[in-house]
């Protein structure tokens, strides 16, 4: 089963993607972030799980609507369970979405797609 991990970000602070993932999100060899700045996020504000992507794109988008971030990211993650304790967690499984606000006061989602870090 396919579930959908939101994350609405902040824009103050600094967040590398990169950094804290074993994977880079890009699209077409760009980060997807925009403006050249991967520390362009700040800290998270609010995050959930949920089994359908149009509700995690809901939360987000309210989450998002006082003001209080920049940004939402989703990303489609698996049931999973961690090697050394079994303890239950969520694997990514390579696909994700980037919500921003446009000029006319909507979000517009941008799919973007996890690159496998060579090495």
């Amino acid at each position: 089963m396919i579930f959908y991990s939101w994350t609405v970000l902040s824009g103050s602070g600094s967040l590398a993607l990169g950094d804290s993932r074993s994977a880079a999100l890009s699209e077409g060899g760009r980060d997807v972030l925009g403006d050249g700045d991967p520390g362009s996020a700040g800290s998270p504000v609010a995050m959930g799980i949920t089994d359908d992507r149009g509700r995690a794109m809901k939360a987000a988008e309210e989450t998002m609507g006082p003001g209080m971030a920049v940004m939402a990211i989703i990303e489609a993650v698996r049931p999973a369970m961690a090697g050394p304790t079994l303890a239950p967690c969520y694997v990514r499984i390579g696909v994700g979405w980037l919500g921003r606000y446009t000029d006319v006061g909507e979000v517009a989602w941008k799919r973007f797609f996890l690159e496998e870090d060579p090495g």
